[in-house]
């Protein structure tokens, strides 16, 4: 237990002496040989991230599944390769989109934030030419706006890339991404400022009879930093943590529970005299009814009719 011993007045005098004619080293207490790093506050330290082990998974899902959503319209499964996340400026980012793209910004409320998805006309064009029959080798018609058809191809890849988003992002973290805005110039995006830092996450579609087409979406760095930890973990949940072994045993336990089922065919009333008067080989007439609960565990679970079966008496389920 340290002292709680405070110095006398003659004891600082002492001290402030002895420091201010030199007898005592101002930097004595310090290790000197240790180097300490400042760190201020609302920094973009990417290193908080770590490697983005989990968000590589979580594009790897989501790379193996976007052909999916792909193949109806190209009509073969095309090969997608997921590149490594990359961080950068928006700004300079930005500057590397083309003039006309489709550009759709995704609503993620459980991160307070938003993404941003961006598909080439190129890609675009590909898809409506190959889906109407053609090679699909088809080059952009126009340079300012979509027709209704590739309107309706965007909205059909968008819709697909929400759900396999929602899917590859499950088993981490519970972001639901819902549809927000949609823009075509790049001049009009209303996204992040310029010079916030943002993680870029590129699919390369790999096109048999023309170069490839990127698909890219892309996050808010400062989104990503609230789950910082999860984005650096190795150690993945799986599944909803279910184990199987245990939930089959407890069904099968459950299931040889035995259970006494009564029908209650009828219920007749008497006063205090007869009961009174009631003696064994008494008779109590009774109307039974036209429907018979069938109780179990004192619960009146189904509706029965009287019978016969086989020579005895049967009920039969309604």
């Amino acid at each position: 237990m340290s002292s709680s011993r405070k110095l006398s007045d003659e004891e600082v005098s002492a001290l402030l002496e002895g420091v201010s004619e030199g007898m005592i080293s101002a930097e004595t207490g310090v290790a000197p040989e240790k180097e300490y790093k400042k760190y201020v506050l609302g920094a973009d330290d990417i290193s908080l991230l770590g490697d983005l082990y989990t968000l590589r998974l979580v594009n790897e899902r989501f790379g193996r599944q976007i052909r999916n959503i792909l193949l109806p319209m190209l009509r073969f499964a095309p090969r997608v390769n997921t590149m490594p996340p990359r961080i950068a400026r928006f700004d300079e980012h930005l500057a590397t989109f083309d003039p006309f793209l489709s550009m759709t910004t995704l609503r993620v409320d459980a991160l307070k934030g938003s993404i941003l998805t961006t598909i080439p006309a190129r890609l675009i064009s590909i898809l409506v030419n190959s889906f109407f029959g053609g090679r699909g080798d088809s080059n952009v018609t126009r340079a300012t706006e979509f027709t209704p058809t590739e309107d309706r191809i965007i909205q059909i890849v968008i819709e697909g890339a929400i759900s396999t988003l929602n899917e590859a992002w499950k088993e981490v973290y519970p972001a639901q991404f819902e549809f927000m805005t949609s823009e075509m110039n790049p001049a009009f995006l209303s996204f992040l400022e310029g010079t916030e830092q943002v993680v870029i996450c590129s699919f390369a579609i790999q096109l048999p009879f023309a170069k490839q087409a990127v698909i890219e979406i892309v996050y808010p760095l400062q989104m990503l930093k609230q789950i910082a930890p999860l984005l650096r973990s190795k150690v993945q949940r799986i599944g909803d943590n279910r184990d199987e072994n245990w939930a089959r045993r407890m069904r099968e336990a459950v299931l040889e529970v035995t259970l006494e089922i009564a029908p209650r065919v009828a219920e007749p009333k008497v006063d205090m005299t007869q009961l009174l008067r009631i003696k064994p080989g008494t008779i109590i007439p009774i109307e039974a009814f036209a429907d018979i609960p069938i109780y179990i565990d004192g619960q009146a679970i189904f509706k029965a009719k009287m019978g016969e079966k086989d020579g005895k008496m049967a009920v039969a389920l309604l």
